[in-house]
């Protein structure tokens, strides 16, 4: 395949995952940050491509230490080896909340099969981060069966740079070679039914 047509292919795969058929913007105010916030474009499954095509997931992402509830490090890039869907969250965020059963549906249903489902909470959306307190009861009331860690200010800030939107929920899909297969902005049954499709197809390659 020719660079050019790579290209295009690649851009046409993240084109099509793009999307926010609603999200929270990257604080608490009411209004949105970024004009995807309120798009209304739709996330669809990637075209069938050579998955060597697809780039690394970006360095500041890929190597930055994210904290678990436990005070414990790790890095994304430790994770080679799985299938990492990697979304940022916050407890003050509808979608975020709406966006959970997906997740632990997902988490129950391919974990067995290398799958890890990583929340990274962003703090209360204005720089200041959620309490243990405030965190474990969201996990409790939510059942949440999947990895919850923090994201610092500067972490978001990398994630952002990646998507080019500052809304929650938004999640970054990782295949086993480290690679960015999928970029899912916003949430609503569109985004939950085209991050479901995406992830098994990437489990089954």
């Amino acid at each position: 395949m020719k660079r050019p047509v790579i290209s295009f292919v690649i851009f046409f795969v993240f084109a099509a995952l793009f999307s926010s058929q609603m999200g929270c913007s990257g604080t608490q105010q009411n209004s949105a940050v970024n004009s995807i916030a309120n798009g209304s474009a739709t996330a669809s499954p990637s075209p069938s491509v050579d998955a060597s095509v697809y780039p690394p997931l970006a360095s500041g992402v890929a190597d930055a230490d994210f904290e678990l509830i436990d005070g414990t490090k790790f890095k994304v890039s430790d994770k080679k080896g799985k299938v990492v869907l990697l979304t940022l969250w916050g407890t003050w965020c509808g979608p975020c909340r709406a966006e959970v059963p997906t997740l632990v549906a997902l988490a129950h249903q391919h974990r067995d099969k290398g799958l890890e489902v990583i929340g990274l909470n962003v703090g209360d959306g204005n720089g200041t981060p959620e309490t243990n307190d405030q965190i474990n009861k969201f996990v409790e009331q939510m059942q949440i069966n999947y990895t919850i860690a923090r994201s610092s200010s500067a972490n978001t800030r990398q994630f952002y740079q990646v998507t080019k939107a500052e809304v929650v929920p938004q999640s970054l899909l990782i295949d086993r070679q480290g690679r960015l297969r999928g970029v899912f902005i916003g949430g609503g049954p569109r985004i939950s039914a085209s991050i479901e499709d995406n992830v098994a197809k990437i489990i089954a390659e």
